[in-house]
């Protein structure tokens, strides 16, 4: 049964594809990546600069469905600021809670992507909901050490 709870989630989700924030390109950017969902055609390229080693300016250019969209404009709130390594980190988090369906244990960066926990009863569009945190990981991997 469809409570108020998950009518606020719907909301959300949708008012983040309707008017994503964050949806330009960075320019000038000093790291940039893409990721493609092959099984359902999702591709993001998302660009950010990093001044001071944390995340200045970020934008995600998503040409897909609403998850996708949503996924990208919420987490490019929620990784501004921060190092990209840690961005890169809490992109693991976010793929354990949605992969888990568990909200509890979310950081106080990620409450705000809670909406996209329920994707979770929907296996097939998860990674939607994961897209751009892919380019954030790849970024994060091409800046280690030794990487």
């Amino acid at each position: 049964m469809a409570g108020p709870e998950h009518s606020l989630y719907r909301q959300v989700i949708l008012e983040h594809a309707r008017q994503p924030r964050n949806a330009e390109r960075v320019e000038p950017h000093s790291h940039v990546a893409e990721a493609v969902n092959a099984l359902c055609g999702d591709e993001a390229e998302v660009t950010l600069r990093l001044e001071n080693e944390r995340i200045a300016a970020i934008g995600a250019r998503v040409r897909g469905c609403v998850i996708s969209q949503a996924a990208a404009s919420l987490m490019t709130e929620a990784v501004r600021g921060l190092p990209l390594a840690q961005a890169a980190r809490l992109g693991g988090v976010f793929r354990q809670a949605i992969e888990q369906g568990e909200t509890g244990a979310l950081p106080p960066e990620l409450i705000p992507l809670a909406p996209l926990i329920e994707v979770r009863k929907h296996r097939s569009r998860i990674r939607c909901a994961l897209l751009a945190w892919e380019a954030i990981e790849t970024m994060a991997g091409e800046t280690a050490p030794g990487g």
